[in-house]
Formats: C-alpha cells, structure tokens, sequence
C-alpha cells in the first residue's frame, strides 16, 4: 500500500500537480505566481499601471545536476509557464520553508534598487559598470507559521532580457534569504516573547544594517539598529544579541509584556543594494475568569423568584460572548439560550483587561426542577469555552400555607356575609313609618 502511495506521489510531481506527498524539500520545487507592473497610456493620456500575474516554475538547489534540472525544467516549457532554475551555488531556500507544498503560497516579482548600484561581492557578481537582474521569491505559510523571501540574481548576458516570455527559463541563484518564525504571535501579559527574525548571506562578512521598529495605529518608533560597517548598536526597548548578527540570528526579545507591547514588529535587513523587511504581528490575549452568583447548586421554592449573576474579569481583548443557556441532563437537544439577558457596563481594571457581569431574573418553577443554567463564555483567548453551571431544585409550595390562606378566605367571607347581613336590617329599621 505505502508502494502505492509513492508512485502516486511521483506520477503527480512528473505531471506538473503538486501534493502533499512531499514537502518543499522533498520535491524541490513549487508553483509561483509572478506580478509585474505595467505601465500603459490611461484615458486621460497619463500613464496608468496595471499588474500582470503568470505561472511561474520554481526548480530549487538540490542533489541533482544542473543538466538534470534544467531537463526537468523543459519538461514543463509545453505547460506555458516560466521556470526559475535556481543553480548552484545558491543558498538553501527550502531550510526554512520546509513544509507541505499545498500549504505554502509563493509569489514572485521583478525587484528594483531604485537606482543604488552595488557590485554584489558574492560568487559570480557582476562588475562595476554592469546591473544585476534581481528578483525577490516570497513564500509564506497559509496557517502564519513561517515567510520566507529570497533575492535571486540574474547575472547580466545577451539572453537575460528585459521582457520574459511565458515559456522561458531564467538561470538564477539565491544571494540573500531573510526569514521569520510566525508572523502573528499571541501571548498573555507579564510574559518573555522572542520575535525571530533571521537571514543569510551567500559571502563572508557582508555589509549588513539590521534595525526593529514597532507600528501601532500609525505611528511608528524605533526598537532596535545595527551596523556592522560601524559595529555600532542603538538599544531603545527589547534586546537583540549583537554577538549573534554575524551569525544571521536578528531575533528580537521583550521582557514581561504590556498592553504597549502590541503592534506590528518590523524587521528590516539591509545589505547593499537589496533591502527586506519581516512584519510580525504581536496580539495580547488574556483568558477571562468567569465565576456563578450562586454555588453549584440553587434550591428555590416555587413561585419564589433568584438573580443569577455571572461575572466575566481579566479578559482582553475587550470582544466576548456571553450567554446564559438552559440545559436539561439526559435529553439531547441543543440548549435553550435564555433571552432577556442584561449586561452591566464594561469594566476597565489597571493592568488594561476588561470585566463584564450578565445576568437574569430567574422565577422558579415546578418545570425547571433538576435543571441546569450555564453560564457559557467564548473569548479569542479560548479554544474550549469557559462554562459555570447551576444546577436548581424547585420545592413546591408548603400545603399548610395553602390551608391557611383558604381558611382566611373562609373567615373572611363570613365576616363579609355577617356584615352585608346587618347592613340589610339596618336598612329595614329605617324605613318603617313612624306613628306620628
């Protein structure tokens, strides 16, 4: 059967349909999506841009020959896509994007060093006079576990073009990978983070510039910078060990976390002429503590009506949900939501989480005996909702109150019949005729 399963796997991969039989390293190669501007005469005869989007080939380093991969490249030139054969020596993009093919998104696109000319110093750079051709390859997760993008160099030649047919195949290798962990982290307050951020370099002792900034609700500020050309470190909040740059570890590192610790955290690698940069999202969550007015269990007499009050404390972010829910043990419906719900105010305590009371007014009756009332919270800080119950036993109304109230209506009737008795005879006095 596992036979079976690899032929699949490999008839798949030699048909051009990538699975999840392998991963990036495995297979070597993955579609792409490749954007280019272009730029033509608008209706008001100013220049407009639209975006381009083709398939695109990716054939990365492996074991393979060139010759091997370059013949695997053609076979897929009948397909109508273009092929990028990375070729060695290039750095090894896979290692950080090792992960299902069908769970990766790829995107490729032309980039531009707005007019910076550096001879690149690593294997097979181009001279002083002659431009690279430079491309960035950026691949992500789809679930944010990972985003990888790497710059591939186009060394200039008679056949490396401006324009790119839909069925060429471009020579390049991989000089400058910069990579990310996740890039949405979510911890509670109080706690140690560590944003990764990393990259490498094809040579020795490159020219680097590595700098943290921290975005939230437009404004931007300065965490971090480095440069290796200076050995000069700016320290404003965090830590980044600048013993580990060299190393290619940019990773930044903040001490118990505060609601002003959130936002958007970007890393910036700079080696001339190529620039990148890794956003990484830092979202507080706080589990709320949820608590019941009343114990496990409520006994009430019927007739006799019970607030039950449930309190929610120490969440953030501020949305939750709350419901109170009627459920009776043994039957397998769906609980009842009670209605008529109300909310007090939010409560904002000093540490920045949120608090929150729902509750009802509960009248007993014989029908709600052996019942239970939930209190059920959902928070994004929750993967299983958060549920306090109160189970109630109603007791039926005492039989000598019942006797007592029908003896006074008893009493009370006579006295009524007493009294419209002499109210009557009264009235007979008054009208006799006097003798006189």
């Amino acid at each position: 059967m596992f036979c079976n399963v690899v032929v699949i796997c490999f008839w798949l991969l030699n048909a051009g349909s990538f699975s999840a039989c392998f991963t990036l390293k495995q297979s070597g190669r993955m579609m792409c999506s490749f954007v280019e501007e272009q730029y033509y005469l608008g209706e008001s005869n100013g220049p407009e841009i639209q975006y381009l989007q083709r398939n695109v080939l990716l054939l990365l380093n492996s074991p393979d020959t060139e010759e091997e991969r370059a013949a695997r490249a053609r076979e897929f030139q009948h397909s109508g896509v273009i092929t990028f054969l990375v070729k060695d020596p290039s750095l090894y993009v896979a290692r950080h994007a090792d992960e299902d093919t069908d769970k990766l998104q790829c995107e490729m696109k032309r980039y531009s060093t707005a007019g910076i000319h550096a001879p690149w110093p690593g294997a097979g750079g181009a001279g002083a006079d002659t431009p690279d051709n430079w491309f960035t390859c950026t691949i992500k997760h789809r679930e944010n576990q990972f985003s990888v993008t790497a710059f591939l160099r186009q060394p200039p030649s008679p056949e490396s073009e401006l324009s790119i047919g839909d069925t060429d195949t471009l020579r390049v290798s991989a000089v400058f990978v910069v990579h990310s962990g996740p890039t949405v982290v979510e911890t509670a307050l109080r706690r140690d983070v560590r944003l990764d951020c990393g990259f490498s370099v094809d040579h020795a002792g490159p020219d680097v510039t590595v700098e943290w900034r921290l975005q939230l609700r437009g404004d931007r500020r300065k965490l971090f910078s480095y440069a290796s050309r200076s050995g000069q470190a700016e320290r404003l909040e965090g830590e980044v060990s600048v013993a580990e740059i060299p190393r290619g570890n940019a990773s930044l590192r903040l001490a118990g976390v505060t609601l002003k610790s959130e936002g958007t955290y970007v890393c910036s690698v700079y080696v001339p002429p190529l620039y990148s940069s890794q956003d990484i999202q830092l979202d507080i969550v706080e589990s709320p503590r949820v608590s019941v007015s009343r114990s496990s269990s409520l006994t009430l007499q019927e007739g006799v009506e019970e607030k039950l009050v449930c309190d929610i404390d120490g969440y953030y972010p501020l949305d939750v949900q709350v419901e109170w829910l009627r459920e009776v043990p043994g039957e397998r419906r769906l609980p009842h939501v009670v209605k008529h719900i109300l909310f007090t105010s939010h409560r904002h305590s000093m540490d920045g989480t949120y608090g929150i009371s729902a509750f009802f007014l509960l009248r007993a009756s014989l029908q709600d005996h052996g019942v239970d009332y939930t209190c059920r919270v959902s928070h994004k800080s929750l993967r299983v909702s958060i549920r306090k119950t109160v189970r109630l036993s109603v007791e039926a109304a005492s039989q000598i109150g019942t006797i007592l109230l029908g003896f006074l209506f008893f009493v009370l009737l006579i006295m009524l019949a007493v009294l419209l008795k002499y109210l009557h005879k009264a009235r007979e006095t008054s009208n006799k005729k006097k003798p006189y």
